[in-house]
């Protein structure tokens, strides 16, 4: 019994740390172009390598990974009410202190250091998502689906029953959009790239607002993979993999192909496809491919060979919250003109690799620190705020935290 637990929280923490990987592959460009210039779509660099780079990354990795983080955090949040209830503690209770020090923590961190946080929406949708506590898991997945579908049946039935409201929906044109994607990142690079503190804070201030509009649409689909989340712990699909093994394979393949299928369709006609046919591509392929992924993790998680390498992302993902909020610091450092301000410098492969090699820091760090200490430095704040002073359960203090104590 005991062995299955280990395993279980094993596989949590690699799947979190796998995503931690994917997050920084994708954050790297937000600390190098400007918001605006990648909010309209515009490539800054030409380039074989650099095309090939930006379309794997579109394909393959952008708006997945922070999926794979919210179906954790929500899968997280059901382990956290199990273990509070076992122990006889109020879990409303808790769980709004450790929300409410999330969204300081997000809040912190989108002032000061990176504009594009998650925390802040994590948090915010965190307390609704505390509504669906008690759901049992069929009524949880009808919710997911209904708020990851909500976004692209409305954009589609608005584009298809109102040609003015289609017409709206339509992007510009392509020479409009760079000609103002390339001002924006001509105005940032000088703020980002070498301004004064000052002027820094005002820039990532206003973008920070800007990013919690932009993130505004995405809002269900947050909320939904947390629900989903929530569903696959309460049905113990990833408790037990053996037993669970062809309905997983059945989402791998099913959810893998058509979420491809989708992906490739936005990503390779994205400057001929209609609004709301890039809604329905982005809200409904990238969701298929994030689970995909979840199960094809899971799955390979259970042979020996490739559990000696995956769980190795398991060591960042124990501190996932340290770890999370330390690419957001080094990424600073690297791009940012209290640095080294390569700020628009560095090209899309280079930005991809300094990625790889921040997060291979970052586990081989993890690692050392846990031969010496059971927390990582922010979780133990986090646990600060959560217990009121009462970070280490007496049984913690030789182990590394429980799963559900990640973020």
């Amino acid at each position: 019994m005991a062995m299955k637990s280990q395993s279980r929280i094993e596989l949590i923490d690699s799947l979190r740390g796998f995503a931690l990987l994917g997050i920084i592959l994708v954050n790297v460009t937000f600390f190098t172009t400007s918001l605006q210039t990648i909010s309209y779509g515009v490539d800054l660099w030409s380039g074989w390598y650099n095309e090939l780079a930006m379309l794997l990354r579109g394909i393959v990795i952008n708006g997945k990974f922070v999926l794979i983080f919210s179906f954790l955090f929500g899968f997280g949040m059901v382990l956290l009410q199990e273990s509070n209830q076992a122990k006889g503690r109020s879990f409303n209770r808790i769980y709004f202190r450790r929300l409410t020090a999330l969204l300081l923590f997000g809040l912190l961190h989108g002032i000061f250091i990176w504009y594009g946080d998650i925390l802040t929406h994590y948090a915010l949708m965190g307390f609704l998502l505390m509504l669906f506590q008690r759901c049992k898991p069929r009524t949880l997945l009808i919710w997911s689906l209904i708020l990851l579908l909500i976004v692209p049946v409305l954009v589609t039935g608005a584009s298809l029953l109102s040609s003015t409201a289609g017409q709206a929906l339509e992007p510009m044109s392509q020479a409009d959009a760079r000609q103002i994607g390339v001002y924006y990142q001509e105005r940032d690079a000088p703020i980002y790239g070498e301004g004064t503190v000052a002027q820094m804070t005002i820039q990532r201030v206003n973008d920070f607002i800007g990013s919690i509009f932009n993130m505004l649409l995405f809002y269900p689909q947050i909320l939904g993979m947390f629900l989903m989340g929530a569903y696959f712990c309460k049905r113990r699909f990833l408790h037990k993999i053996q037993e669970n093994r062809k309905g997983i394979l059945r989402l791998v393949l099913i959810g893998g192909s058509v979420g491809l299928v989708l992906q490739l369709v936005i990503s390779l006609t994205k400057k001929g496809l209609p609004f709301w046919g890039e809604a329905a591509a982005l809200f409904v392929g990238a969701p298929l491919l994030a689970l995909a992924y979840i199960g094809t993790f899971a799955l390979l998680y259970q042979h020996k060979l490739w559990k000696k390498v995956l769980h190795w992302f398991s060591y960042p993902g124990k501190m996932a919250f340290t770890n999370y909020l330390l690419q957001s610091v080094l990424c600073g450092l690297i791009f940012y003109s209290y640095g080294l301000g390569w700020y628009g410098k560095i090209e899309p492969v280079l930005q991809m690799l300094i990625a790889v090699g921040i997060f291979a820091l970052q586990a081989v760090f993890s690692r050392v620190w846990f031969n010496w200490l059971p927390i990582g430095p922010l979780e133990y704040v986090w646990r600060l705020f959560t217990y009121w002073g009462n970070p280490l359960n007496r049984g913690e203090k030789g182990k590394a935290a429980s799963v559900h104590e990640a973020p």
